[in-house]
This record gives structure tokens, C-alpha cells and sequence, in this order.
């Protein structure tokens, strides 16, 4: 098959013109009318431009999965808007039915009687759109035994009232109160997540954790894996497991720690207090990391920690530099997300064996809230550019279902940084970052390329959007 369009390779040839795959693999790469040359019998097809194919370099496809099922609440900002939009969905639904959606941004906490009077007989269950916090109305609580008396877990809290009762609003690990007993999300969830980013053009994700690996697994085994999938086991239940590839679509990769929360939910841990004094919440404690993270090195998985936070970013770079001696090429370090990082900590990053795994989508809502929470500090957020300069890979996705996997809207926040324009990338980098920097980011050295005997994994663009993909070979569109 000869496909034919302008062609970014992402290796030192630059641009091509056509593109020639034998089977599963690309046999040749060059001008068109060489190409056509060399095989006059091949069937051709032509597109505006072919990239290798895109990566979401984090993304939860369970997660996403089960929200395509559920309450959309992207873009709310007011609690009464939220609370009306649960109403609605229990109107269709019997009393006592949970109803779950995630999406809204507060500038502050709600308070659980604003659901309570217009849902008070359906449990609910809310989440912001970074996940780091939910909001539950008062049949939510009951179920879940959450009263006055219930202890703030480690690395999560119950926002209370004056007096002590629980607002029904919780934060980071306090979830697991009512998560404990919602039903869990099933193999279909996660396939139908998978599918979806396929149907986008993604030939490839990175799974950052919140499904079991049986999961994925089962769908390796069974050939239904739709696209190429990069697995961070859990960091409580990577004991045991083998590190390595399940056939060849699933690679179990890494372990995942969590430094700190989120921005939206005021949990990212910061240097500078929040307005309200606060710095955000620690999750897995840098010495934890390190301990551990030294022990999955030795394992043969790699390294990923979500950091989000001024002090997460700090602290986890000295936890990376006390790693490094042990980190392999195939399995480099990645720190998530990147968001809020000084100047003081920029020369750090240079000469490390790390991977950044960043998502610029989130930029075009958290603006706003880095602008309310950390006035002053804008310069801090998103250095796209900055983090480019270091060297070091950059990787970009979505963190589905924190926000939708738009490459489309990603391309754009990255080309035009909506807190400081200097920070910005052009195009060329932005496409390498959702391809071959994703691959490096994974260890997948032959990957996100298109060069003689690289993967045949392709992604199609016309009218510059994703139209369709080559994967494996063969060809999908629509």
C-alpha cells in the first residue's frame, strides 16, 4: 500500500512525500514520484498529511470509559447548575438509583444541602474534572457511614462545617469513602474507553492507573485491544506482578506514585500558600517514593509520579536525582503533569533520565484558576516552552477522563499558551511531543517514527484534524 501526502516522519529526513507499508511494518520512505516508481502495482491513497501515530500519553481509559456513561459536567462552575443537571438525570431514574458525573470546577466547596434539595432521594456522587475531589449529598453519606465522627484518612480530607459536621464535600483519599462501595467499573468500561480514543486517531495510550490489570490483560489475550497500550500498575498492587509485554499491544510498564493532588481542588502542593493559607495535600510522601520507587527500579519497571504542585515538583526532582544511577534507557523516570514549576528548579530538570508527561488541554480551564488561586504566580504554570528547552522529552495527552482526549484542542492550547503566549510551542514540536516524544516517554524506541522497518502505525489527517489512522498496517478511517 502507497500512501501519499505530506509526510512528517519525525527522524532527521524531516518531510516526505509518500509512504509505502508492507504488512505491518513501513518498508519505505521518500518522494512520491521515486515511490510510485519502485511500486507500480501498489494501491494508493492519498491524505493532507500523515504523522506517525498520535499517543494520549496519559490518559485513565476505565475512567474514561465509564464517563461516557455518565453526567457530563464539563465546563460547570456553579454548584446550583450542577445540582440542577443531577435533578434532571433523576427525573428518568427510580429512587434510590446512584447517579455519578464528573466535570464542574468551583472556585470554592459546596455545601451537600444544595444537592439535598433538589435530589434527596437519589444517592449522589460528583467529581471535579481533576478527580481530586468529589461532592456527595446527604443519602450519599448515609450510605457510606460518613458522619462527624469519621476520621480524615491519610492523604484526604472531609471538608467539615463550623461545628463539625461534613459539609459532603471530600477530598483526595476521602473519595474512598463512598468509592468503596459504588460497583466497580467492569472489562467493557475499559474497552469502550479504548475504542473511543481509537476512533480519535490514537494508535497508542499510556495508562496511568484506577484499573485492574486482569482488565487489560483479558482484552490482550482475547485480540481486542484496539490500540497499543502502555501500562503504570497501581503503586499498591505492583508486588508480584511481572514486568514486560502481554503479546504485543500491552506492555506492562512502570509503578505510579502520587506526590500531591490537584489545582482545582486546591490539593496541588505548593511552596506559596493558596488565599485561604493552605498548601495543598501530600499523597505519597517523598521518602515513600523514593524507598519504593527504588525497589520497582530493581523490579525491572519504570518509575511515574504525579506532581502537579511548586513543592511536589521540588521534591520529587531530588527523590529522581537519587534515582537516576539505577534508571535503565528503556524505562525512564516520567513525572506527570509538570504544571507549576519556579525558576529555581528549571536548571534541575537538564542531564536527568526523565520523561515529562504533560497536558496542555488543561491549561484552557485551569487558566482561570490559576489566576483566582495563585495570583502573581501565572508565569509558574504551563512552562511548555521552558520545559522544551531542558532537553528532556516532552510527552503530551489529555488525562481523559480529567478532560476529553481532544488532540485537537490540546494542539491549540500548545500553540497558544492562554497564561503566558512566550511559552508556547510551534507545531512541529507539538505534533512530536503526541508521537515521538510520547514513545520515548514509554521506552518504545522504534515507535512515534516513520522510517523503513518502524511500526506501521499511522495517523491520517485531512482538513488538519485526525481523520482516521493506519494500525498495524492496515487502514481505518472514519
Amino acid at each position: 500500500m502507497l500512501l501519499i501526502a505530506d509526510v512528517w516522519t519525525m527522524t532527521e529526513v524531516g518531510r516526505a512525500q509518500a509512504v509505502y507499508l508492507e504488512g505491518d511494518r513501513i518498508a519505505d520512505v521518500g518522494l512520491e514520484h521515486d515511490l510510485s516508481a519502485r511500486y507500480p502495482r501498489a494501491k494508493k491513497s492519498r491524505f493532507e498529511r500523515i504523522t506517525p501515530g498520535l499517543h494520549d500519553a496519559h490518559t485513565h481509559p476505565l475512567g474514561w470509559g465509564e464517563q461516557l456513561e455518565r453526567l457530563d459536567l464539563s465546563g460547570v462552575h456553579d454548584p446550583r447548575e450542577v445540582a440542577r443537571r443531577v435533578a434532571e438525570r433523576a427525573r428518568s431514574l427510580p429512587p434510590g438509583t446512584w447517579i455519578r458525573g464528573a466535570g464542574y470546577l468551583f472556585d470554592h466547596y459546596p455545601h451537600r444541602s444544595i444537592l439535598d434539595e433538589l435530589v434527596p432521594d437519589h444517592p449522589v456522587f460528583v467529581r471535579s474534572r481533576d478527580l481530586h475531589s468529589g461532592w456527595a449529598n446527604t443519602r450519599a453519606l448515609e450510605l457510606a457511614g460518613v458522619s462527624r465522627d469519621s476520621a480524615d484518612p491519610e492523604g484526604g480530607a472531609i471538608v467539615r462545617d463550623g461545628v463539625g459536621e461534613p459539609t459532603g464535600y471530600l477530598l483526595e483519599t476521602a473519595q474512598g469513602y463512598i468509592q468503596r462501595i459504588l460497583p466497580p467499573g467492569t472489562v467493557a468500561d475499559l474497552e469502550r474507553g479504548l475504542r473511543d480514543l481509537a476512533r480519535r486517531g490514537y494508535t497508542a495510550t499510556h495508562h496511568m492507573g484506577w484499573c485492574p490489570l486482569e482488565y487489560a490483560e483479558e482484552l490482550a489475550r482475547s485480540g481486542r485491544l484496539p490500540l497499543r497500550l502502555w501500562w503504570a500498575m497501581d503503586k499498591d498492587n505492583w508486588q508480584g506482578v511481572k514486568p514486560g509485554w502481554r503479546g504485543d499491544s500491552l506492555e506492562v510498564a512502570a509503578v505510579k506514585f502520587f506526590a500531591d493532588g490537584a489545582l482545582g481542588s486546591r490539593t496541588a502542593w505548593m511552596i506559596e500558600p493558596y488565599p485561604d493559607g493552605t498548601h495543598g495535600i501530600v499523597l505519597d510522601p517523598l521518602e515513600f517514593i523514593r524507598e519504593q520507587g527504588e525497589a520497582v527500579l530493581r523490579a525491572g519497571f519504570g518509575v511515574v509520579t504525579h506532581a502537579i504542585g511548586t513543592q511536589a515538583v521540588r521534591g520529587l526532582l531530588e527523590v529522581y536525582e537519587q534515582l537516576a544511577p539505577l534508571v535503565s534507557p528503556a524505562r525512564p523516570l516520567r513525572m506527570e503533569h509538570a504544571q507549576h514549576v519556579r525558576d529555581e528548579e528549571l536548571p534541575r530538570f537538564k542531564g536527568l533520565p526523565l520523561a515529562l508527561s504533560m497536558q496542555p488541554i488543561h491549561a484552557l480551564e485551569d487558566a482561570d484558576l490559576v489566576r483566582h488561586h495563585l495570583p502573581g504566580k501565572e508565569h509558574e504554570a504551563f512552562r511548555l516552552r521552558d520545559l522544551w528547552n531542558t532537553g528532556l522529552p516532552l510527552a503530551f495527552g489529555s488525562d481523559a477522563p480529567v478532560a476529553l482526549p481532544d488532540v485537537l484542542a490540546g494542539i491549540q492550547a500548545s500553540l497558544h499558551n492562554p497564561l503566558n503566549p512566550t511559552q508556547s510551542l510551534n507545531e512541529a514540536e507539538t505534533l512530536w511531543a503526541f508521537t515521538r516524544g510520547a514513545a520515548l516517554a514509554a521506552g518504545w524506541l522504534e515507535h512515534g517514527l516513520i522510517r523503513p522497518d518502524a511500526p506501521a502505525d499511522l495517523t491520517l489527517w485531512e482538513g488538519g484534524k485526525p481523520v482516521g489512522r493506519v494500525f498495524r498496517g492496515e487502514v481505518e478511517l472514519g
